[in-house]
């Protein structure tokens, strides 16, 4: 339905409005009456199948409209919910009804809006009695002081007959508008609501999208309770704290979650402490909901026993009521899984710091040293989960997929699991709706026209399907709780009561065959190479999987063989699909044993590799040898790099890779790391290659990178291909030239690093940010340079003065973001961190003037061939080596000119480059910089010549780097 016709017909339905408005306006005409008469009519004008003419299967409905639906005098869904085929998942926008005969400016009727919104995540929502429509912002925090501000516009409902007007609200909500993303672009131009910030103190209001404000107020209940607990319980340890305190977190979340889905018929939060105390009435409630429920979250724990006394009274009150569905902004039934599981991801990332009396909530080391927590947007799981699972069970019956396994073996807070689960879920849904004879012998419900799966038919879903490992026993906690979460996602009262009373059955299935706490890289065979060092189960721990005694700590490092874990899937060949987000953590920061361990057990183990590497490997090593899937994200840096060779030849010589898929920066908030998806199968003769935006960039043979290292290129095409051949005649790699090592690593740079020169052991000091191309920027840094001391502690590369303290020397920048390659000379007899890379005085080959070797480093041609080649921000030794320099024959004597003349201008453009730096006026920086340009301009064009470029090579060249 176009604008013309939809202005039409909201004209006529203004005019009836008009007509009978004394009737409408009074308090006679209810909710329903306006619902049925003139907001369906309306949204129904907009394009979207509100009464389902069209649209008849209930699963896949673009508007679900509720019925009323009163818990404790409140209505607790949102009236209308709209979505976009063939995503039945995530809300577009939520419109909340009103009779004509309220007054819409009031502030319950906005906070219930904005709530509904702002725990689902979408940013605007429709308040309306069709006398009326007001556009409501939900990206923060509901407050009922200030509520009514979040009004962006209000519409009379003589303003539908104000052609202008109303092509606003069509632009805006018509089903045409919604699928051109409508809503996300008018949200990014509204401006931020203007109000008071978030501050720290437990459960303030203001503004703040849902997943950082819960996220913020489980850290203070975390901190609250601990400190409550420490306080009556001195002799708690930091790990039964945290244990403690996410305990008592998770059963207070999942009891919300049963309020607020129905589940349970009253609200328990808000009477802890009506009988005994809040703590004794909490302990008596988990009693009650672990014989009905099962499961871990309700399962008996130190808190339940007498030996923890509970913690004050006060504290714990507060925090309930402050949680209950009379305080609380949060709405259970409108958070998606998806958005808990990320928050507990960051959650989890932080634990119980207990010394003394004091307590702590600290960043595990792990995660500090990761610089945050991956926690992968819902987004890119889809992907992967419809782009393994999903392409494996298409096609497939109930019966058939009852015997596939389904695996995430590094799962963390669990969302991969969810996601899984849920497509499962969907799956099971629609094919029971299609073939309903199948339905009903199946034991399925029909229900409001649809066939629905029951909740014993949903647990045999996940006890057959799902599976999870993690090294860390809250994640499995948390994973376990997630999966239950969904599991009653679509339960009530009734459904619920039906499976505890009429089969008897708990409502939770117990998971601890399922989600596993165990290390999917290290089986028990670790503990054979133990010669030296002493075995012990110490659950005093210093470090990952190390006792105090020195030996691997058995309770730390958690040892699993897939085998006994697993022995029917293992007996079976393996698993269907592993998915997930494994850790990304470098080979040189772990453990010596349990390096010498990966060592020998993979074969994709090479100098700095990573543990994602492994996790490739190990998945793939238990996966079913055909018709398998495995889906991860994972860094750029396995695509080039050296240490990554044996895995891009165990990858491409096996015919493993299915799809590429280029992510680039960004997908981690706070993390700059580049990365891209990788989904494998057997027997893959072609590889598609997929940009970020999921449309095909090209496909290939799989054999296509069976080159000398198997340097994989997403970025292949002929004319670059051409350029990159040319490069390779007649030369040599860097290392031929010049060899490069890594600058001082101190470790401790704030006791060796300072502004003060205090005596001959202190020498001017440079890092990675002070190198540019031909110039050092000193930042008045001084290094004490004392090898004996640095070295005393492990990890330290203090180097030795002859590397630094000789006549000249090159210095490259280590880790750049823009890729490029930023490469200094330095004459002063400088010392340089370990954010350089430094090159080795004696390996120089001096018949090639240094000079030289600096101006084809910062070349266009040579920056173009290894931005192209190497994406990724580190400048490694591997990489810097492999770069291809022309070899001079010296007794050629147009060679002999193009090195001398190369260096000749080099010469002139450090002079010119260190008056720049000198320069006071701008007319001298000015004609400097244009001086600097030439001068480039004429060493690039020597380059071209040298390494005989085309025209055509080099209009490609000169058009990719600006």
């Amino acid at each position: 339905m176009g604008f013309e016709q939809s202005f039409s017909i909201v004209s006529a339905l203004v005019k009836d409005f008009q007509a009978n408005e004394k009737y409408y306006l009074s308090s006679d005409y209810s909710e329903i009456d306006v619902r049925r008469d003139f907001i369906d009519k309306f949204f129904a004008t907009l394009g979207w199948d509100v009464t389902h003419d069209i649209q008849k299967n209930p699963y896949e409905q673009e508007v679900r409209v509720e019925r009323l639906v009163q818990v404790a005098k409140a209505q607790k869904r949102a009236d209308y919910s709209f979505y976009l085929a063939p995503n039945f998942r995530d809300v577009k926008f939520f419109v909340e009804a009103k009779k004509p005969s309220r007054n819409l400016e009031n502030a319950d009727d906005f906070f219930q809006t904005v709530r509904y919104g702002w725990n689902a995540t979408t940013p605007i929502a429709i308040l309306t009695d069709f006398e009326e429509l007001i556009i409501v912002d939900c990206r923060f925090r509901p407050d009922i002081g200030n509520i009514l501000n979040s009004k962006i516009e209000r519409f009379h409902y003589t303003d539908y007959l104000n052609e202008e007007k109303f092509r606003k609200i069509y632009h805006l909500f018509s089903h045409e508008a919604v699928a051109d993303n409508s809503i996300e672009k008018y949200a990014d131009a509204l401006p931020k609501p203007k109000g008071k910030a978030l501050k720290k103190g437990l459960f303030k209001g203001g503004y703040q999208s849902i997943d950082e404000a819960f996220l913020l107020e489980l850290d203070e209940i975390r901190e609250s309770l601990a400190k409550s607990f420490k306080k009556n319980n001195e002799h708690l340890s930091s790990e039964e704290l945290t244990e403690a305190t996410q305990r008592v977190i998770d059963r207070l979340v999942f009891i919300r979650f049963l309020e607020d889905k129905l589940i349970e018929p009253h609200h328990y939060l808000s009477e802890f402490g009506d009988r005994k105390t809040a703590w004794e009435d909490f302990l008596l409630t988990s009693r009650s909901l672990d014989a009905k429920y099962n499961g871990i979250v309700f399962k008996k724990h130190q808190i339940d026993s007498h030996n923890i006394i509970e913690p004050d009274d006060k504290t714990f009150s507060f925090i309930c009521e402050e949680l209950s569905h009379l305080n609380s902004p949060y709405d259970f039934d409108k958070i998606p899984i998806h958005i808990l599981g990320s928050i507990y991801e960051r959650f989890l990332g932080k634990i119980v710091n207990a010394t003394g009396k004091r307590v702590t909530i600290e960043e595990k080391p792990e995660v500090r040293k990761a610089g945050g927590v991956y926690y992968t947007p819902q987004y890119i799981v889809n992907y992967i989960v419809d782009n393994t699972v999903g392409k494996l069970i298409e096609g497939k019956t109930p019966k058939e997929i009852s015997k596939m396994h389904f695996a995430d073996i590094a799962c963390g807070s669990g969302s991969f699991l969810i996601t899984v689960f849920e497509r499962l879920l969907d799956y099971h849904k629609l094919w029971y709706q299609a073939n309903p004879k199948q339905a009903e012998k199946d034991k399925c419900v029909f229900v409001d026209d649809a066939w629905r799966l029951t909740l014993l038919q949903k647990q045999k879903i996940l006890l057959k399907n799902i599976y999870g490992i993690d090294i860390d026993q809250q994640a499995v906690e948390v994973t376990q709780l997630s999966l239950y979460l969904k599991l009653l996602e679509d339960e009530t009262t009734a459904t619920a009561n039906d499976t505890w009373v009429l089969f008897k059955e708990k409502l939770l299935p117990n998971l601890n065959k399922n989600i596993i706490c165990g290390n999917s890289l290290i089986g028990s065979d670790i503990f054979e190479q133990q010669t030296s060092l002493p075995f012990t189960k110490s659950l005093s721990r210093t470090s990952f999987g190390r006792g105090t005694e020195g030996g691997l700590d058995e309770l730390k490092l958690k040892p699993m063989n897939f085998e006994d874990v697993f022995p029917e899937i293992m007996n079976e060949g393996g698993f269907d699909a592993i998915v997930g987000n494994p850790p990304y953590v470098n080979l040189v920061a772990i453990p010596a044993d349990q390096r010498k361990y990966f060592q020998k057990k993979f074969r994709t183990c090479k100098n700095k590799s990573d543990l994602y590497s492994f996790f490739i490997e190990k998945a793939l090593s238990i996966c079913k040898n055909k018709n398998y899937k495995l889906g991860y994200i994972v860094p750029h840096t396995w695509l080039a790099t050296d240490s990554f060779s044996l895995l891009r030849k165990l990858l491409l010589d096996e015919e493993k890779i299915e799809k590429l898929v280029e992510l680039g920066f960004g997908v981690f908030k706070k993390v700059v790391v580049s990365t891209l998806i990788l989904i494998c199968s057997n027997d893959n003769k072609r590889i598609e290659v997929i940009d970020k935006k999921f449309n095909k960039k090209f496909e290939t043979d799989s054999q296509f990178w069976l080159n000398d290292n198997y340097h994989i290129d997403l970025e292949f095409d002929k004319e670059k291909q051409k350029i990159f051949d040319r490069l390779k005649v007649n030369t040599t790699t860097l290392d031929k030239l010049i060899l490069f090592t890594r600058g001082i690593k101190t470790s401790n740079d704030q006791k060796f690093i300072s502004r003060e020169n205090s005596d001959e052991d202190y020498k001017k000091l440079y890092r990675g940010r002070n190198i540019k191309a031909y110039r050092l920027d000193w930042e008045g840094e001084y290094i004490w340079y004392r090898p004996d001391l640095m070295k005393k502690k492990v990890g330290s590369l203090p180097h030795s003065k002859e590397l630094f303290e000789v006549p000249e020397k090159l210095i490259s920048q280590r880790v750049n973001s823009s890729m490029q390659l930023l490469v200094a000379y330095d004459g002063g007899q400088n010392y340089f961190l370990d954010t350089t890379n430094v090159s080795r005085y004696e390996s120089w080959d001096k018949k090639h003037s240094l000079k030289f070797i600096l101006a084809i480093l910062n070349s266009r041609l040579i920056n173009y061939w290894y931005t192209n080649k190497y994406k990724m921000p580190t400048i490694g030794l591997y990489e810097l080596h492999s770069i291809p320099v022309k070899v001079i024959d010296f007794n050629n004597d147009s060679e002999k000119t193009i090195h001398d003349k190369i260096s000749s201008l080099a010469t002139q453009m450090l002079t010119t480059k260190k008056q720049l730096q000198q320069a006071k006026t701008e007319s001298d920086k000015e004609y400097l910089e244009r001086k600097c340009d030439s001068i480039d301009k004429q060493i690039d064009q020597l380059v071209y010549q040298l390494y005989g470029s085309t025209e055509e090579e080099i209009r490609i060249v000169e058009g990719n780097i600006k």
